[in-house]
């Protein structure tokens, strides 16, 4: 499994199986440096520097990967569209690609200005990208609803960072965000889009889909919508 944008490794620790190579991709000195320290005794993970944005960047990753995670990384991209064709190429026929990104081109404000985002996707259009590249859609859902109203509020006013005590009393109440998150009648902050490799053909790859939505319920929140 490769993820490429690990950042400090949040989901790598609950995704990584002790027989699986995992390669956690990152180009951030500083993440990296986190990442070497948090696997430094876990010999199944291959801590990885790789700028998506390089051309070439995945050249010796060719045919490697049985599922490729890429979260929260197209909205920092010029070309999104170059990067999921190379990626296409590190991917296994009948490989998972799951792509996260920030949902909503009327929530883009403030927040994510400060954050380097260059983009947010409407559904249709993410959908329409990750096809164009190559892959077979099997299924585009939102998440983290809670955070939508909030988000808009805060760009709209132009606030630039999320407050530590926000942030911290969403850690504390999230089990019941997302008890209550199917409920709300809006698009959710995130939009995740589950792809394969090649015709779909009743293949089902070497390996299950990941639940995003599950594992990031888990984790630690960021500001990484």
């Amino acid at each position: 499994m490769l993820e490429i944008g690990a950042g400090i490794g949040t989901i790598s620790s609950r995704l990584m199986g002790r027989r699986m190579l995992y390669v956690a991709a990152e180009k951030e000195p500083l993440h990296l440096h986190a990442l070497r320290n948090r696997f430094l005794r876990t010999p199944n993970v291959v801590v990885q520097h790789l700028d998506p944005a390089t051309p070439g960047a995945f050249a010796a990753m060719e045919n490697c990967f049985d599922t490729v995670l890429c979260l929260n990384v197209l909205e920092y991209l010029d070309d999104p569209a170059s990067a999921l064709a190379a990626i296409r190429g590190t991917l296994k026929t009948g490989g998972n690609l799951v792509v996260l990104v920030p949902q909503g081109r009327g929530l883009f404000g403030s927040l994510d200005k400060s954050m380097g985002h260059k983009r947010r996707f409407a559904p249709r259009d993410a959908r329409e990208m990750v096809e164009r590249a190559g892959f077979t859609v099997e299924k585009c859902y939102s998440l983290n609803k809670a955070g939508t109203l909030p988000w808009w509020i805060y760009g709209k006013i132009g606030v630039r960072h999320m407050n530590k005590v926000v942030l911290k009393l969403f850690d504390k109440t999230v089990w019941i965000w997302s008890r209550v998150d199917s409920l709300l009648p809006w698009a959710g902050l995130s939009l995740v889009v589950v792809s394969r490799k090649g015709p779909p053909a009743g293949r089902t790859g070497d390996r299950a889909i990941p639940d995003i939505s599950e594992v990031q319920s888990q984790a630690q929140p960021s500001q990484h919508n």
